[in-house]
């Protein structure tokens, strides 16, 4: 068959019915789950599903297949070319090294957010998240910080999963402050303090925080003793990539 515009669009649009089978709560799906879900021929959903796996859109997880972590790279580069990673890996490790706890930066990919960076806590007791771990936006600090700041994960996040809408007022809260903290949301014994990482446009292109056990980071300390170093490291990031803030000269 000859290849034409048209036919490359229907493969396209096919492509994104595969991804789009894939959620927080099912991230790992059979092959025979995903063509249910899909709408697609047995013969269409194998043929396209090899393919993403080659092209790193999607990985092999034992049996079943998950979102690539090629998907993150490519959300990466977003940042129009400047390496928020590399900005940010300074920072990291004077955050750790404040706190004596995990640093982590974190970009957006739809209604997701992934680990890109870490900086691990040297202590003994201590949480650690793994570069290539994807969480949702309504659950945790850091997913509070891009729900605040950045308007289209606001919208991603009504159109796929409207249910999971953060109250406008919080998200307010966050905005004039800087910051967002959770305390054992999406993890027990688990806490972290995130904030807004800029660009030279003005725009979140990530966000940096510190996760730790909830026996350390609580609604007790988190204000005191953990609020101010983060803002200041999501600050010096933007700073690196540009960012002015008003009335900077």
């Amino acid at each position: 068959m000859i290849e034409t515009a048209g036919n490359r669009i229907l493969v396209l649009g096919k492509i994104r019915q595969i991804m789009d089978c894939f959620t927080v709560e099912e991230p790992t799906l059979s092959l025979s789950a995903i063509r249910q879900r899909a709408g697609l021929p047995e013969s269409t959903t194998q043929r396209l599903v090899q393919n993403l796996v080659s092209e790193g859109f999607l990985d092999r997880d034992g049996s079943g297949y998950r979102i690539g972590l090629g998907v993150a790279r490519w959300a990466i580069n977003a940042t129009q070319g400047l390496d928020v990673i590399q900005a940010s890996r300074p920072m990291l490790q004077t955050l750790r090294e404040q706190t004596q706890e995990s640093s982590v930066l974190y970009v957006r990919w739809r209604q997701y957010r992934t680990v890109v960076a870490t900086a691990r806590s040297p202590r003994a007791i201590s949480r650690v998240l793994e570069v290539g771990t994807v969480m949702p936006l309504h659950l945790g600090s850091a997913g509070k910080v891009f729900l605040a700041f950045d308007e289209f994960a606001r919208q991603e996040l009504l159109t796929v999963a409207p249910e999971e809408a953060l109250p406008a007022e919080l998200l307010d809260q966050i905005r004039i402050q800087g910051w967002a903290s959770s305390f054992e949301e999406r993890e027990p014994e688990v806490a972290s303090v995130s904030s807004p990482v800029f660009d030279h446009h003005g725009n979140v292109v990530a966000v940096v925080g510190i996760v730790a056990p909830f026996s350390r980071l609580n609604e007790a300390t988190a204000v005191p003793g953990y609020t101010v170093p983060v803002v200041e490291a999501a600050a010096l990031i933007s700073a690196a990539l540009g960012f002015e803030r008003i009335g900077q000269s």
